[in-house]
C-alpha cells in the first residue's frame, strides 16, 4: 500500500534552519520567512516557494499538537477552510487530512489530501511531517478546484515558563498566477491563521 510504503521510507528531510530564508513579514512574536528552491523530486525541476512561520505561544506541546487535527476547532483558526476531515490510520503515529480552501481572487479555490506522520514525540519536542498523497476513493479531484501538492512539517519545542516555540514549514508547487498577486494573499493568510491559532491556545 502506498501509505505504508511512505511511512516506512520517509525521513525528516525538512531542515528547519534559517539559511537562505528571507524575512518577509513580522508581527509581535510571529515571523514569516520565504525562499525559493527546487520542489523535491520534481521532473523537470520546478521552482517552489518554501515558507517558514515561527512564533512563541503560551501552551503545552500536546495541546498545540492536538489542535492541528481537531475537526471542531479547525475553522476557528483557518477561516479560509470550508471543509476539513481527519481520517485515522492503523497506526497512532499517522493520519490523513483533507481540506478545502476558499481562496480570495485571483487565486482559485484549492484543496489537498495530506498524510501526517509523527517523527518525534518527546517530552520537550514534537516533530511532525506532512506530504500530499493521492487517494481517489477518499478524495477524488474536483472540477474547477486546484489540487495542491504540498510538503512540510510542524515542530513544537518546549521553552519553559509555560511557553513553546512553534515552527511551521511548507513547500508548495507554484501556480501560474504572477507573484505580485499571490505573495500578499499567501503572507496575509498565513499571518492571520497563526494569530487565530495562538488565540485559541492562549484563551482561558
Amino acid at each position: 500500500m502506498g501509505i505504508t510504503l511512505w511511512l516506512l521510507t520517509t525521513s525528516p528531510v525538512l531542515a528547519q534552519g534559517s539559511d537562505q530564508f528571507v524575512l518577509v513579514r513580522e508581527e509581535d512574536s510571529i515571523k514569516i520567512y520565504e525562499r525559493w528552491i527546487i520542489f523535491p523530486d520534481s521532473y523537470p525541476p520546478q521552482n517552489a516557494r518554501e515558507v517558514k512561520g515561527e512564533f512563541i505561544v503560551k501552551s503545552s506541546l500536546n495541546r498545540a499538537f492536538q489542535l492541528l487535527r481537531n475537526e471542531d476547532k479547525i475553522m476557528d483558526w483557518q477561516n479560509h477552510v470550508s471543509e476539513f476531515k481527519v481520517y485515522p490510520l492503523a497506526t497512532d503515529t499517522a493520519w490523513l487530512e483533507y481540506s478545502y480552501h476558499d481562496i480570495p481572487w485571483p487565486v482559485s479555490d484549492q484543496d489537498h489530501l495530506l498524510i501526517y506522520q509523527i517523527v518525534k514525540n518527546g517530552e520537550n519536542k514534537i516533530f511532525i511531517t506532512f506530504k500530499s498523497i493521492k487517494d481517489d476513493q477518499i478524495s477524488p479531484v474536483r472540477d474547477g478546484v486546484t489540487r495542491m501538492n504540498l510538503l512540510g512539517s510542524w515542530t513544537f519545542q518546549k521553552l519553559g515558563n509555560g511557553s513553546i516555540k512553534v515552527t511551521y514549514l511548507i513547500i508548495s508547487q507554484p501556480s501560474s498566477i504572477p507573484r505580485m498577486f499571490t505573495d500578499p494573499v499567501i503572507r496575509r493568510n498565513l499571518m492571520s491563521t497563526i494569530k487565530a491559532y495562538i488565540n485559541i491556545l492562549e484563551e482561558n
